[in-house]
């Protein structure tokens, strides 16, 4: 393999998993991160069986586990709090499906398992000019810097998205998502769940130092106010006659411990890298986080980027191989997700009551077969 020095454009998970998993491969990787530090809001994550092996790979498996909480069963209720679907499956490598962690913590994590100096922070791409072997980074504060290979990380909005494919389209998804945590819970066991209703889709899991982690999907389509404002009081009316505890959890929810964020989809696109440039995480394939699988995919990712570019004789190579592998893969979690996305997203109550049947009625092999093809990822990696 050729070597090179790959500059990464954004820090959050995708970025920095990237980073993570390159440099322990040897490979020369800095990342870019337009935000002075990475205080401000917090929240939680759930990542899925697929995330905690690919840090496994990386060698942070069992520093995640040690600072999350972990779970192989999630249970789906009606509004009513009837179960209606049981996630359950058991890998025969005993990691657990899901792992339920800060978003500070986990990167905090990534941050230290980064080489020294190679995290630079205040460093906003506004442009990047190809040179011959060499690409130009300009930044906002002024400054430049080289690279022979960039990885485009940098979001939903990627600003590398638009300039590489102008075409790409970035559309609004219909729904909406808050985000909430409470701290000392009033709820003394705190089993994973989701609870699929007419007035959307509300998950409760459980978060290491006594703390509960909550969210909400909601189809913005469906209420003509502006959402964005919401306090908890709002969310309790419009989840009032949903079963317990969501009304509890909701009424013990500082308002400034909830975040608000409008779900964008992406298009697919026909190509993940042109030349020496790379999409990555959202900026690739921005889609609905079900399952865990928003987060999730960025991390395996990772594993698998690091896997082909120190393998092939050339990271051109690598990136053609990555492509070609997260296509597949991408497609194959898209399709084994999507059926629970759209049962989930169902807000007529007639509908809703036809859903649970059918739910209640498929084995419990069928949801554990589809969440063994999200979960599980080829061990020779």
């Amino acid at each position: 393999m050729d070597q090179g020095r790959i500059a990464i454009i954004g820090g959050g998970i995708s970025g920095l998993c990237s980073a993570v998993a390159l440099q322990k491969k040897g490979i020369c990787a800095e990342v870019y991160e337009k935000a002075k530090d990475f205080s401000g809001s917090d929240t939680g994550i759930v990542l899925s069986g697929n995330a905690i092996r690919s840090f496994y790979i990386m060698g942070l498996g069992g520093q995640m586990i040690a600072n999350g909480v972990t779970a192989d069963q999630c249970l789906v209720k009606s509004h009513s709090g009837e179960i209606i679907a049981n996630f359950d499956y058991h890998s025969p490598s005993h990691i657990p499906n899901y792992l339920f962690i800060q978003r500070s913590v986990l990167v905090k994590i990534l941050t230290e398992a980064i080489l020294p100096g190679t995290l630079h922070f205040d460093k906003e791409l506004i442009d990047f000019k190809q040179i011959s072997q060499t690409i130009k980074l300009h930044f906002k504060d002024g400054s430049t810097a080289d690279a022979e290979y960039l990885i485009g990380s940098d979001g939903t909005n990627s600003p590398i998205r638009k300039k590489l494919i102008p075409e790409s389209k970035l559309t609004l998804s219909g729904s909406v998502c808050w985000r909430g945590f409470i701290d000392n819970p009033p709820i003394s066991e705190i089993p994973y769940t989701e609870t699929w209703g007419p007035r959307g889709r509300f998950g409760i899991t459980p978060m290491p130092g006594n703390r509960l982690y909550w969210y909400a999907f909601k189809k913005s389509n469906s209420c003509k106010t502006n959402m964005s404002n919401w306090t908890p009081i709002d969310l309790l009316f419009n989840f009032f006659y949903y079963h317990d505890p969501i009304q509890l959890i909701l009424e013990n929810t500082p308002p400034e411990n909830i975040i608000f964020d409008e779900l964008s989809v992406l298009q697919p696109l026909e190509h993940f890298y042109s030349g020496n440039i790379l999409l990555v995480g959202d900026s690739a394939h921005a889609s609905m986080p079900n399952i865990g699988q928003g987060a999730s995919q960025a991390i395996e990712e990772a594993a698998y980027l690091s896997k082909w570019i120190s393998t092939e004789d050339s990271i051109e190579k690598a990136f053609e191989k990555y492509e070609l592998d997260r296509f597949t893969r991408i497609k194959l979690v898209n399709n084994e997700t999507k059926v629970y996305g759209l049962a989930a997203n169902v807000d007529f109550p007639i509908l809703c009551s036809i859903r649970n049947k059918l739910l209640q009625l498929a084995p419990a092999r069928y949801h554990n077969e589809k969440l063994r093809k999200v979960v599980e990822i080829n061990d020779e990696i």
